[in-house]
Parts: C-alpha cells; sequence; structure tokens
C-alpha cells in the first residue's frame, strides 16, 4: 500500500517508517521538520497547506493516510489552546477531505488515552463515557468524532487508536523513563516527582507502531476505536523496580509531586484490539528499557 505517513519525523513515525517498509509498504514520510537531522526521504511539508499535500497525494499515488502529526501531548502547548485547535483538529479534518477526495482505502489516526480525562477505580473499555480534562484530550476527541462522520456520512474507512503513554529512542517531551536511563548511564541518580500511588501507562514505541500497522493492514475493522497500552498499570516505584533488571546501577529519588497528566486511568481494556486487528504488546517494561538503553547508547534517539 502507498502510505502519507504525517509526524513521521516524530517518536512513532521513526519507529513506523522502517517497520511499514518491512512489511512491503511504501511509505512518504511528511513532517514539518527533521530536527536537524540527516533524513533525505523526509519532505517537509506544513498539515495547512493544502496545494503541497494534494501535489503529494496525487504524484505518489498514496492508497492510505498514518496520522501521527499532531501537538503529541497535554503537557504542551499549554495556555494556547487555539494552536492546539488549529494544530490537532484542522489538520485532521484536511487530511481526511483529501482522504475521502482520492477514495483512499484506510485512515489511521493516533489519538490518545486522554480522551478518557480522569476515570478513577475501573476498568476502561472504548465504550467508556469521553471526558477529556485537557484542551489536548477534547481534541482527541474531536478528532475522532470527526471520524466517525466521514465514516457515516463518506464511507471513508478511518480508525482511531487510543494510546497510551508512549516511550523510546525518539521522544523529545519529557519522560522520566528516558531520565532514567540517561542518568544511569552517566552514573547519575534521578530525582522525579510522584505520587507513589499514582498508576502510569506506557507502551514502547515499537508496540505502537505494530498496532498502526495492525490496523493500516486490517482487511475489516468492526469498531472504529481501539484502546492501545501495554495492558497492566505501574506505580513509579515498581516502574523503578523493573527498570532495575536493565540498568542495575540505576539510582532513583522519588520526591512529594503530581504528574503534569494527573488523570486517575486503572485499567485499561486491550481485548478488542487482539480480537479485531491481531495486536498484542510484545514489551513489558524491563524489555522496553532495555530496548530504549541500547537505542541510547547506538545513537538512535532524538537529538
Amino acid at each position: 500500500m502507498k502510505v502519507l505517513l504525517t509526524g513521521a519525523a516524530g517518536l512513532i513515525g521513526m519507529a513506523l517508517r522502517p517497520l511499514l517498509a518491512a512489511r512491503g509498504h511504501e511509505v512518504l514520510p511528511i513532517d514539518i521538520t527533521d530536527f536537524g537531522r540527516d533524513d533525505p526521504e523526509l519532505r517537509l511539508v506544513w498539515l495547512d497547506d493544502r496545494p503541497a499535500l494534494e501535489a503529494l497525494i496525487a504524484g505518489a499515488g498514496i492508497e492510505a493516510i498514518v496520522h501521527c502529526g499532531a501537538i503529541s501531548g497535554p503537557m504542551l502547548a499549554k495556555g494556547e489552546p487555539l494552536k492546539l485547535v488549529s494544530a490537532n483538529i484542522d489538520a485532521t479534518a484536511l487530511l481526511l477531505e483529501l482522504a475521502r477526495r482520492n477514495a483512499m482505502r484506510r485512515f489511521v489516526f493516533c489519538s490518545s488515552i486522554s480522551v478518557y480525562g480522569s476515570v478513577g477505580d475501573g476498568l476502561i473499555t472504548e465504550t467508556t463515557p469521553l471526558r477529556p480534562t485537557s484542551i489536548y484530550g477534547a481534541t482527541k476527541v474531536a478528532c475522532e468524532q470527526l471520524i466517525q462522520g466521514f465514516a457515516a456520512e463518506y464511507g471513508l474507512d478511518g480508525v482511531s487508536l487510543r494510546i497510551a503513554r508512549v516511550y523510546g529512542p525518539y521522544r523529545r517531551a519529557n519522560c522520566y523513563l528516558g531520565s532514567l536511563i540517561r542518568d544511569a548511564e552517566r552514573g547519575e541518580e534521578t530525582t522525579i516527582p510522584c505520587d507513589p500511588a499514582f498508576a502510569y501507562h506506557y507502551v514502547y514505541v515499537d508496540d505502537v507502531a505494530a498496532a498502526i500497522a495492525a490496523a493500516l493492514e486490517s482487511n475489516d475493522l468492526p469498531h472504529r476505536e481501539y484502546n492501545i497500552s501495554a495492558g497492566a498499570a505501574l506505580t513509579m516505584p515498581e516502574i523503578v523496580e523493573a527498570a532495575r533488571i536493565a540498568i542495575p546501577q540505576l539510582r532513583a529519588q522519588l520526591v512529594p509531586g503530581r504528574d503534569d497528566v494527573p488523570d486517575i486511568q486503572q485499567a485499561f481494556d486491550i481485548t478488542r484490539a487482539a480480537a479485531d486487528i491481531g495486536w498484542r504488546p510484545d514489551f513489558d517494561i524491563a524489555r522496553g528499557i532495555t530496548a530504549y538503553r541500547d537505542a541510547i547508547r547506538s545513537g538512535r534517539v532524538a537529538p
């Protein structure tokens, strides 16, 4: 399949490009920056540049869009709600329209568990009510609804993946897991402000890429939304102990604090993804941190 991939220089995009290519797809990677890398395959295109997008789609004969490009978390663009709306909702609407006009086979959207907001105790399924606690989360809800609308009115085959906290080599935003690895490599202690009882839902980037590929390739999608998480929730003390399996010299000091995204989400049901697209996570936290450490050591990291 000929695939337009947005956000191709970012955390998920960098993992997805080689995976899709290895599975026989022709990938046209685009982003608004190359982050100073030597990346000759990447095309620099703003997602509000309709003429440029139309030309790329027509020239490459694009058959599907994987949309990873966005302001990628509630901790970013704080105090700039209209920037979030423009970057996330308006760009997605334009890409959906281009997919519709070109009769594309599939539109895969990277959504977020932020759509659920602070749920509290209990298992979160794809039918759990959406009550976002941030403008970022609200933009993801809006994009999911646009996908539903384009499917109902125009028959565009779109799917939203509600992705947990992604970690891995090309993450640029703040990530305690990356800090633990880098500090340990330097022989330094990592200080992490946290509530020791707060539940985190991390998922390794290679698992996310595999989920996207599965959603792209599935012949029949009975649903339009899927939870993508590693499954088990972990507190920060549990994460640190698991990280020591990969990095025995790791030293961490946990101090009182509050996470940047304090939504209380205790457990995610990921059985729908397993049943419909055949996806299950392969990386527990120890294996993911080992892979992340190896990538850092080899230089495959964000500049």
